[in-house]
C-alpha cells in the first residue's frame, strides 16, 4: 500500500513539475512575509528572553560555542565523505543535481524556519549541515533511478519507482530523526531545547519539500536537458541501474522493526515526561526564579571581582572563533577537492571497475556450475554475464550507432550499449539475438529490458534461460524468448503395441496420470499388447471463397466434384511439394459462398504448412476457370483446426486410428481390482449415455485428452491439437468371461517431422519410440506408427481411469499423489489395494 502511495505521489509531482515547483516557491514567499507579532517573552530567539533568564556566565557561553563548533566541523568532515562518495558513482550528473538540490533545500528551507520561529540565523548553518547530511544520500539515489531513464515517460515511471522503494524508508528516518532530537526539548537547557525544535520542524520541511519540489526539479530538469539535444537524446547516457539500486537499497525488516520500536519508546518518553512537568509547573517555575537569581548574583559579583586575562580569551572566543574555524576548515576542504581529490576519486574509480569486473566473472563461473548441475540460471546484478573481458565502460552513442551500422552487427558492443540502442529503437527487441550473434546472449539481453519495463526481476529469477540450444527455435518454434519452461517427463510401460514393446514418454504436471497410463500398460502387456490400425491418413485445409451468385457457386461445386476436373485441381496441389498428395475434396456451399475441405496425405509431417501451400495454389487453378471467384480466407474453418467440430469426428483429419485388446477375466480382477460387467456396465453409462446427454462431440472417452497432450508435449508436437485429436470412442463390451476393450480416434493430428519434434529434447523422446524423425524407405510409415503407439497408450489410460472408477479408487489415489504433505498427512485411512498396485508400478 505504501509503495503505491509513494510511487503515485511521486509520478504526480514528476508529471507536473511547474505546477509543484511554482506551489512550493509561492508558500515559501509566503512564509517570509509573513508579520510575525508574538510576545517577545515566548520567542525562541536567545535575545528575546526575559531578564532574569539572561544571565549567562561567559565561560558556559564558551563551552557551548566550543561544543557546537566541533559539531559543526564534525557535519562539515561527513559533508566531504559523503561528496566524496557521490563521486564514486561515475556521474557527474547525479553529483551535481543531488549536490545543487540539497545544498539549495537544506539552507533555503532551514532559514526560513529559523525566520519563521524568530531564532538566531546563526543556527542556521548547523541546521543547513544536519539536514544536509540527512537529505544528500536521498537524493542522489533517486537522482540515480531518473537518470537511468532515456526518454521522459522513463524518467517518470523511474521517479515514481523510486519512490516506492526509498519513500517508506524517507519517511521512517524522518520520523525516527525527529523523535530523537525531540528528547533535546525535554533537557531543560533552553538553547538545546530551542535548537532541537528549530531541528524538528526543518526537518518536518525538507521531507516535504524532498517528497515533492524534488522529484518536480528532476523531471524538469531531465526534461531540458533532453531538449537541448538536436536528436532528443539524453546526453548523460544509459546507465541501466535500476535493478542495481533496487536489490542494494531495500530496507532491512529488522531496522524497520527496530526504527519503529525506538519511534514508539521515544514517544511514550515524551508523553510521560509531557505529563508530569505538567503537574509542576508552578513549583519548577518557583524553583528555577530563586535559582537563577542567585545564579545571577553570584554572577555579578565574579564579574566584578575576578576579570582576567583568561576571561577575556574566553570572551574573544564566545564572539567569533566558531565562524573563523569553520571558514578555515571549509576553505581547506575547497582546495583539497579541488587540487587532490580527482587523483584519489580516479585511483577510487579504477579499483571499483577492476573488483566489479573480477567480481562479475566470479558470479558467473558460480552461475555456470549451478546451471550445469540444476539447469537454473540467474542474471548477475551488475549485468556483466556476456561481456567477459571486454570494457565495462559505455562508449558515446554515437560510437556505439558507428560501430552497430558499419559492421551490421552489435556484437562488439557490450550489453548496457546494446540496450541504449534497443532503448533508441536502432535495434529491435525481437532481433536482438541476430544482432548481437548469440541466441543465448540476445535472450539474456531481452530478460533485462522485461525486467526494466515491468519489474519483472524477481519473476525472471526464477525462468531459466541459460544452458539451452536457441539456434533451433528462432524462427521456428518461438518469438521473443525469453527463457524455458522444464516439463518433467515420466514413463509409461513397457507396452506392448502390435508385437513390440515401447517405453511411452508423458510430459505431464498432473500427478498420477503416469502411474495410472502405466498401471493400464501392464494389464494390457501381460495379457498380450494392443493390436492398432491406421485406417485413413488425411491432413485437410478448408478455406472459404464467395462468387458473384449462387448460380456461380454452384456451377463451381459441380465441377470440382467432377472426377476429371478432380485431377487438374490434383496436378496443381502435388506439385508443390514432394511428399503432399491432394486425395479428396468435400464441398459446400452457402449462398454464394463455397467452402472447400482439401484432404491430402504429408508424409512423416503434421502437415498444415504442406495443405496450405497446396491449397493457395490449387485456388489460384480453380481461379482461372472461375474469375468471379474470390478468395476471403484460406482457412474458413471447415477444416477444421484446434476446435471441436463434428466434421473431424465424422470425417476424419489427419490419422483415423483404431486399437483393441483383449482382458481375461482374471486379470480384470487381480490387477485392475474390479470385475468384467461391472466395467462394461460403468463404461456404458459415463462415456456413451453421460456423453450423449452432454451433447459432447467426440467425448465419449474417460480422459483421452490426458494422455494425447502428455505424449504431444513430449514429443514436440502442437499441444492445442489435442482439441481434435482428443476425440476418442472407449468401447467395452463382454468377450466370453473377458473383457474387449477398444479406442477409436479418427482425428489424431501428429507428425515426426517439423514443428518442435526437431528440438533436443523432443527429439530423444521420439527416439525412445523409434519414430524420430523422417522414414526414408516408406514416407509416413513413422508418424502413422507414433499415431498407433498414441491410440494403444489412450486405451492403456482408459483401461486404468474406469477400473479406479468402478472401484472406487480415483478419489483416494490423488489423495496421495497428487496432493500436498499436510493433505497426505490429514488422510485418516490406508491406501487402498489398487493405490499400492499403483506405486508398485511406477516403482
Amino acid at each position: 500500500m505504501f509503495d503505491n502511495i509513494f510511487g503515485g505521489i511521486g509520478k504526480g509531482c514528476a508529471s507536473h513539475p511547474w505546477e509543484v515547483i511554482v506551489g512550493v516557491l509561492t508558500v515559501t514567499a509566503c512564509m517570509l512575509t509573513i508579520d510575525k507579532t508574538a510576545d517577545p517573552s515566548l520567542s525562541a530567539g536567545p535575545n528575546s528572553l526575559p531578564h532574569s533568564t539572561k544571565i549567562v556566565d561567559d565561560e558556559s557561553h564558551a563551552i557551548d560555542v566550543i561544543f557546537m563548533t566541533l559539531i559543526r566541523c564534525i557535519a562539515v568532515l561527513y559533508c566531504y565523505y559523503q561528496f566524496n562518495n557521490l563521486r564514486q558513482l561515475d556521474s557527474k550528473y547525479v553529483l551535481g543535481i543531488a549536490a545543487m538540490f540539497t545544498v539549495f533545500s537544506s539552507f533555503v528551507f532551514s532559514t526560513i524556519v529559523i525566520h519563521y520561529l524568530n531564532g538566531d540565523l546563526k543556527d542556521a548553518m548547523f541546521l543547513f549541515l544536519l539536514v544536509l547530511l540527512v537529505n544528500l544520500k536521498k537524493a542522489s539515489l533517486l537522482a540515480q533511478f531518473a537518470l537511468s531513464g532515456c526518454s521522459q515517460t522513463e524518467v517518470i515511471n523511474n521517479i515514481s519507482k523510486g519512490m516506492s522503494l526509498l519513500g517508506p524508508s524517507f519517511s521512517l528516518d524522518s520520523i525516527v530523526c525527529s523523535l530523537v532530537i525531540s528528547v533535546g526539548m525535554l533537557s531543560g537547557v533552553q538553547r538545546l531545547e530551542t535548537l532541537c525544535m528549530f531541528t524538528c520542524m526543518s526537518f518536518i520541511v525538507n521531507y516535504v519539500v524532498i517528497m515533492s519540489f524534488y522529484p518536480a526539479c528532476l523531471s524538469l530538469v531531465l526534461d531540458l536537458l533532453r531538449r537541448g539535444d538536436e536528436n532528443g537524446m539524453p546526453f548523460w547516457g544509459d546507465r541501466s541501474q535500476i535493478t542495481a539500486i533496487c536489490n542494494d537499497h531495500k530496507t532491512d525488516p529488522i531496522t524497520n522493526a527496530f526504527k519503529v520500536i525506538m519511534s514508539v519508546g521515544v514517544m511514550i518518553v515524551h508523553a510521560q515526561s509531557r505529563w508530569a512537568l505538567s503537574g509542576m509547573e508552578t513549583e519548577a517555575d518557583n524553583m528555577l526564579g530563586i535559582q537563577v537569581t542567585k545564579f545571577a548574583v553570584f554572577n555579578e559579583t565574579e564579574e566584578n571581582t575576578h576579570r582576567s586575562v583568561h576571561s577575556s580569551i574566553v570572551h574573544w572566543m564566545a564572539s567569533g572563533a566558531d565562524h573563523i574555524v569553520i571558514l578555515i576548515l571549509l576553505l581547506s576542504m575547497i582546495v583539497w577537492f579541488w587540487f587532490f581529490g580527482d587523483r584519489h576519486s580516479v585511483h577510487v574509480l579504477e579499483t571499483q571497475k577492476d573488483f566489479k569486473h573480477t567480481h562479475s566473472q566470479t558470479e558467473y563461473r558460480k552461475a555456470s556450475v549451478y546451471t550445469s548441475n540444476k539447469m537454473v540460471q540467474t542474471e548477475n546484478v551488475d549485468g556483466d554475464i556476456v561481456d567477459g573481458d571486454k570494457n565495462v565502460e559505455i562508449r558515446p552513442f554515437d560510437e556505439c550507432l558507428d560501430i552497430y551500422k558499419t559492421q551490421k552487427s552489435a556484437e562488439q558492443l557490450n550489453d548496457d550499449e546494446v540496450l541504449m540502442l534497443v532503448k533508441s529503437n536502432h535495434i529491435k527487441p525481437y532481433m536482438l539475438e541476430k544482432c548481437v550473434n548469440d541466441p543465448e546472449r540476445g535472450v539474456g539481453l531481452r530478460r533485462k529490458i522485461i525486467a526494466a519495463e515491468s519489474n519483472l526481476t524477481e519473476a525472471l529469477i526464477q525462468l531459466p534461460y541459460i544452458g539451452y540450444d536457441y539456434s533451433k527455435v528462432l524462427g521456428t518454434n518461438c518469438e521473443n524468448v525469453i527463457g524455458y519452461v522444464a516439463v518433467p517427463v515420466g514413463v509409461a510401460g513397457p507396452l506392448l503395441v502390435d508385437d513390440v514393446f515401447y517405453q511411452v514418454p508423458m510430459a505431464t504436471t498432473e500427478g498420477c496420470l503416469v502411474a495410472s497410463t502405466n498401471r493400464g500398460c501392464r494389464a494390457l502387456t501381460v495379457c498380450g499388447g494392443v493390436i492398432t490400425r491406421v485406417v485413413d491418413d488425411g491432413m485437410t485445409r478448408g478455406p472459404v471463397v464467395r462468387f458473384s451468385s449462387v448460380t456461380t457457386a454452384s456451377e463451381a461445386k459441380m465441377w470440382m466434384d467432377n472426377p476429371e476436373k478432380f485431377k487438374i485441381i490434383k496436378s496443381a496441389f502435388d506439385s508443390t511439394s514432394r511428399f503432399a498428395r491432394l486425395t479428396k475434396l468435400l464441398v459446400r456451399i452457402a449462398g454464394r459462398h463455397l467452402f472447400i475441405r482439401f484432404t491430402a496425405s504429408t508424409g512423416d509431417a503434421m502437415g498444415m504448412n504442406m495443405l496450405s501451400k497446396g491449397t493457395e495454389k490449387s485456388l489460384k487453378v480453380i481461379g482461372g476457370y472461375f474469375p468471379d471467384m474470390e478468395i476471403l480466407s484460406l482457412s474458413g474453418n471447415f477444416c477444421s483446426d484446434k476446435k471441436p467440430a463434428a466434421v473431424n469426428w465424422i470425417e476424419g483429419r489427419g490419422k483415423y486410428v483404431v486399437s483393441e485388446a483383449i482382458v481375461p477375466s482374471k486379470i480384470v480382477t487381480e490387477v485392475l481390482k474390479t470385475t468384467v460387467a461391472a466395467l462394461v456396465d460403468v463404461n456404458i453409462s459415463k462415456n456413451l449415455m453421460g456423453s450423449a446427454i452432454a451433447g459432447s462431440i467426440g467425448g465419449n472417452n474417460a480422459h483421452a485428452a490426458n494422455v494425447v497432450t502428455a505424449v504431444y508435449i513430449a514429443t514436440g508436437q502442437d499441444p492445442a491439437q489435442n482439441v481434435a485429436s482428443s476425440n476418442c470412442m472407449t468401447l467395452m463390451e463382454a468377450f466370453g468371461e473377458d473383457l474387449y476393450v477398444s479406442c477409436t480416434m479418427p482425428s489424431v493430428e501428429i507428425g515426426t517431422v517439423g514443428g518442435g519434434t526437431s528440438l533436443p529434447g523432443q527429439s530423444a523422446c521420439l527416439e525412445m519410440l523409434g519414430v524420430r524423425g523422417a522414414n526414408s524407405e516408406t514416407p509416413g510409415a513413422n508418424a502413422k506408427r507414433l499415431a498407433r503407439i498414441l491410440c494403444a497408450t489412450v486405451l492403456a489410460g482408459e483401461l486404468s481411469l474406469m477400473s479406479a472408477l468402478t472401484a472406487g479408487h480415483l478419489v483416494k489415489s490423488h489423495m496421495i499423489h497428487n496432493r500436498s504433505a499436510p493433505s497426505i498427512q490429514n488422510l485418516e485411512s490406508e491406501p487402498c489395494e489398487s493405490t499400492r498396485q499403483i506405486t508398485h508400478c511406477v516403482s
